[in-house]
C-alpha cells in the first residue's frame, strides 16, 4: 500500500471537491453514515443507508459516489463504513437488554451477539453492493464505530447483560475464578498504593480493565474479519485505533484503546488513522502522533495523519451551537493557516505516513492562497513521499500498554507520562521514534543512542530479558520515568526500582548512574522538559540538528522546522551536504556544508531538501 495525499469531508461540496481535483488530489474520503455526530447534526447530508432490519437504501450510497465522481472523475475513493447503531435499532432491541447506543455506550453493546450479527449482516450487504457496483471507484475501506466513530468507549466499564456474560467467559477461559458479576465502581476504581493498584489486592480491577480493552480490540478484529470475507484483501482495509499517547486521565484506561498491540498485528487491517494531537497544535506547537506510529511501520502497516486543524475560515461551530473539539486552538488568520498546514504536511512527509486534509463540515480550505499552498505541497508529495521511509532518529520512545492497567485512572499524572511528554520530545532538536514495548524482541535498536521508558511500571522475567539483551547494552543511555519496575513479578515494592535502574526510588532529582556498558538515568518526575532531554541526548551522542526549543522533523533527505517567533536559526547536519534547498520558497541556502543558517519568518514553517554526495 503506497502513501496517499487525500481529501476528506463529512459534508462534501462539489466546488471544493473540484478545486482539490484541479490540484491533483485523487484520493477522496467519504462517509455514508447512518447516525448523528457528537454535535447533534448528521454526519452525512445524504439519507441513511441502513434503514431497517435487512433494509438498505443503497440509492443514497450510489448518489454520493456519483456526485463525488462528477466533481473528481479520477477520484479513488476511501469509503468509511458506519457500524454504529441507527436509532431504529436501539428502539427495536432495547427491551431485550442489549439495545444500547453504540456511539456513547459502545462497551455495553460490543459483546451483544444480536448487535454483532445484525451489524455484520449490514457490513456484508454494504460491501457486496460496493464491490459489485463501485469496484473501480473505491480503493480503500475503513470500519468505524463508537464515540466519534473512533472505537472509543466512554461508559467507564458500566455493566450490561452482554458485557457481563463476555466478562465471565473471558475470566473462565483464562483459568481464573468466575467473577459472577461486573465489579462495582468501588472495586474497579480502587488503588492501594497512591497512584498504583496492587497486583494482588486489586487483581480483579486490573483484569476487568484488561477485559474492557480486549473487548474493544476483539470487536474491531471481529468486523475486520467479517469485511475480509467479502473484499478478500483485494484493497486495503483500515480503522482508527490506538490513541495511547492522547487519552489521559478519565479516558486512557477505560476507553478501550490499550489493546493496540494485538490489533496492530492483525493481517486483516492494513492501515490506521488518527488526528494529530489536540494538545500543543497552535502556532509554535509541535503537536504529536496519538499512536505508536513507528510500531505500525514496524508491523508493515500504513498510518494516515489526519490534518483536522481549525483554519481561519473553518466553520467550527455548527447549527446547534456546540463547537468542534480543538476549536479553541484554531489557526487565527490566513498566514497562520498556511504555516500550520505546512507544519502538518512536513510532519507526515518526513515520517513517511499518508495524510488527508479533513474539511469536516466545510469551509476549512477557502481562499486562493490556501489552495495554492496545498497544491504546492501536493507537487512536493509526488516527488518526495517515500512509503516506510527509513528513520534517522537516534532517540527511541517506548510505550508500555500493560503498565497502564495498574494506574489510578483519575490521577492527573496520567497526562504527564505520555501525552504531555510529547511537548519536550518535539523540541529536543532531533527526531524521535515511538514504539510499543512489545516490539523490542524483533526490533533492530542499533541506531538508537537514547532510549526512553516513560511508563514502564510493570515488569516480569520476560521484560527483564528483553531489556538485558536488546536495550541495556552497547553504551546506550536509558531514561526511566517516574517509578520504573515498581511492580515486578506480581509484587508492588519500591525496592524494585533500584534493582532495575541501579538508582533508589527515593531519589529527589534526575539521577545518572553508570552501569555495565550502558548509562541509567532515573527521573522521579514524569514529563521531562525539552532542555533536559536535549542535554541527555547530547551526552548520549545523539545528533542535534538545531538548539532552538522549537518543533523539528527530519528524515534522510528532509529537514523541517516550525516557529512562532521567527528569526535567525542555525542548523547542524550529520555529515557534509552537497546542496540545501528550502522547498516552499525555492531558495538554495548552501552547498558543500555541514552547517547552515536561515532567517525564519514569524510565524514560519520551512522544509529543507538535503542533497548528499
Amino acid at each position: 500500500m503506497n502513501n496517499f495525499f487525500a481529501y476528506r469531508s463529512f459534508w462534501h461540496n462539489k466546488e471544493v471537491n473540484r478545486h482539490f481535483a484541479e490540484i491533483g488530489v485523487r484520493e477522496v474520503c467519504f462517509f455514508p453514515a447512518n447516525t448523528l455526530c457528537m454535535l447533534g447534526v448528521p454526519y452525512s447530508k445524504y439519507p441513511p443507508v441502513w434503514v431497517g432490519p435487512g433494509q438498505y437504501n443503497f440509492s443514497s450510497l450510489d448518489k454520493q459516489i456519483e456526485d463525488l465522481r462528477t466533481a473528481n472523475p479520477n477520484a479513488r475513493l476511501i469509503c468509511m463504513i458506519d457500524l454504529n447503531t441507527p436509532d431504529w435499532w436501539i428502539r427495536l432491541n432495547g427491551g431485550w437488554g442489549h439495545g444500547f447506543d453504540s456511539y456513547y455506550e459502545f462497551g455495553r453493546v460490543a459483546a451483544s451477539e444480536e448487535w454483532r450479527r445484525d451489524t455484520c449482516e449490514y457490513l456484508e450487504a454494504f460491501l457486496k453492493h460496493t464491490e459489485s457496483h463501485h469496484r473501480d471507484s473505491i480503493g480503500y475501506y475503513t470500519i468505524n464505530c463508537g464515540t466519534t466513530t473512533e472505537w472509543q468507549d466512554p461508559t467507564r466499564g458500566e455493566e450490561s447483560q452482554s458485557r457481563c456474560v463476555a466478562w465471565r467467559k473471558w475470566m473462565i477461559d483464562k483459568g481464573l475464578p468466575d467473577p459472577i458479576d461486573i465489579p462495582p465502581a468501588s472495586v474497579r476504581e480502587h488503588v492501594s498504593h497512591g497512584i498504583f493498584r496492587d497486583p494482588v489486592t486489586d487483581a480483579l480491577a486490573i483484569n476487568y480493565w484488561r477485559f474492557c480493552n480486549w473487548l474493544v480490540g476483539d470487536t474491531i478484529l471481529h468486523f475486520a474479519a467479517c469485511a475480509q470475507k467479502t473484499i478478500k484483501h483485494r484493497i486495503p482495509l483500515g480503522t482508527f485505533y490506538g490513541y495511547v499517547l492522547e487519552h489521559t486521565c478519565e479516558r486512557l484506561i477505560s476507553e478501550g484503546h490499550l489493546d493496540f498491540d494485538r490489533v496492530y498485528h492483525s493481517p486483516d487491517i492494513d492501515f490506521f488513522n488518527a488526528p494529530d494531537s489536540y494538545r500543543d497544535r497552535e502556532i509554535g506547537g509541535a503537536g504529536g502522533f496519538m499512536v505508536c506510529v513507528d510500531s505500525l511501520k514496524h508491523h508493515g502497516k500504513v498510518f494516515i495523519h489526519e490534518i483536522d486543524h481549525r483554519t481561519h475560515s473553518a466553520k467550527s461551530v455548527p447549527i446547534l451551537g456546540k463547537p468542534i473539539p480543538g476549536h479553541e486552538a484554531g489557526l487565527p488568520d490566513e498566514e497562520s493557516t498556511i504555516v500550520g498546514l505546512r507544519r502538518e504536511f512536513a510532519k507526515a512527509l518526513t515520517h513517511g505516513t499518508s495524510l488527508w486534509w479533513f474539511d469536516m463540515f466545510g469551509g476549512w480550505y477557502e481562499g486562493e492562497r490556501v489552495m495554492n499552498a496545498i497544491g504546492q505541497m501536493r507537487e512536493l508529495w509526488d516527488r518526495l513521499s517515500v512509503p516506510q521511509s527509513v528513520s534517522v532518529a537516534e532517540i527511541a520512545f517506548f510505550v508500555d500498554a500493560e503498565s497502564m492497567f495498574y494506574l489510578d485512572s483519575h490521577n492527573p499524572l496520567l497526562e504527564d507520562f505520555l501525552n504531555r511528554q510529547r511537548y519536550g520530545l518535539g523540541r529536543t532538536g532531533a527526531p524521535y521514534d515511538i514504539f510499543s514495548f512489545t516490539d523490542i524482541p524483533d526490533l533492530d535498536l542499533s541506531q538508537y543512542k537514547l532510549v526512553i521508558f516513560p511508563n514502564l511500571f510493570v515488569i516480569d522475567d520476560t521484560k527483564k530479558k528483553w531489556l538485558k539483551e536488546k536495550v541495556c547494552i552497547d553504551g546506550k543511555t536509558v531514561v526511566w520515568g517516574y517509578a520504573p519496575g515498581i511492580i515486578a513479578d506480581n509484587q508492588y515494592d519500591p525496592g524494585n526500582v533500584e534493582q532495575l535502574t541501579g538508582i533508589r526510588f527515593d531519589a529527589k532529582e534526575l539521577t545518572v548512574h553508570s552501569m555495565d556498558n550502558w548509562t541509567s538515568v532515573f527521573s522521579p518526575e514524569p514529563n521531562i522538559p525539552a532542555a533536559t532531554l536535549r542535554r541527555l541526548a547530547v551526552d548520549a551522542g545523539v545528533h542535534i540538528y538545531c538548539d532552538a526549543e522549537e518543533p523539528l522533523y527530519a528524515n534522510h533527505n528532509l529537514l523541517s522546522a516550525h516557529t512562532k517567533e521567527g528569526g535567525e536559526r542555525s542548523f547542524s547536519l550529520p555529515r557534509q551536504c552537497k546542496r540545501i534547498t528550502e522547498l516552499f520558497s525555492g531558495r538554495i541556502l548552501a552547498e558543500n556544508v555541514t552547517e547552515f543558517s536561515d532567517n525564519l519568518p514569524a510565524p514560519g514553517t520551512v522544509l529543507y531538501e538535503l542533497e548528499w554526495e
